[in-house]
């Protein structure tokens, strides 16, 4: 039940569904807003399309690896190496899907 989420979006109306009467067992399942972001597999997006979260997710991960290699005492191929497997792959994973 913990994992469990449910979302509706009437696109004709641009309202969410009432999800108010689901039940699973004896729980109510969590309900997300349509506007709420969801990770799907792994993005972070809503059910409506929007990306924003996902762009914002990537921005703050980088802008913070990069604050935290601020006056570092690396030598540049460590930081290469640094870039290369803690910054390239979190923009990559979504930059197809999240222009």
């Amino acid at each position: 039940m913990g994992k469990t989420e449910f979302t509706g979006y009437d696109c004709k109306r641009k309202c969410p569904l009432d999800l108010s009467i689901l039940q699973l067992g004896n729980g109510k399942p969590k309900i997300v807003m349509p506007w709420d972001p969801v990770k799907y597999p792994g993005v972070r997006l809503t059910i409506t399309g929007d990306l924003t979260f996902e762009r914002d997710y990537v921005r703050k991960k980088t802008l913070d690896t990069i604050k935290q290699l601020t006056k570092h005492m690396y030598h540049p191929q460590q930081i290469h190496w640094v870039v290369q497997v803690a910054i390239i792959p979190i923009f990559r994973y979504s930059a197809a899907i999240a222009p």
